[in-house]
């Protein structure tokens, strides 16, 4: 909990999708990419952060 407003600073969501809903559930997860972390499986975890590092790349200024 956030001590300045008394509202919880994470939420742990799990929730179990079929192997064909995942790539959906991926594009609703990557609108939030600053405030979502994949936990497992390790595959989406990885993804996850391959995505965060082009962005990192994209916006750095080795990029300008």
């Amino acid at each position: 909990m956030n001590k300045t407003h008394s509202k919880p600073t994470c939420i742990d969501y799990i929730v179990k999708l079929p192997e064909r809903s995942l790539e959906e559930f991926c594009r609703w997860v990557y609108r939030f990419m600053g405030n979502t972390q994949f936990i497992s499986p390790q595959n989406l975890a990885e993804q996850h952060q391959k995505f965060a590092r082009a962005l990192i790349d994209r916006y750095s200024s080795k990029a300008i």
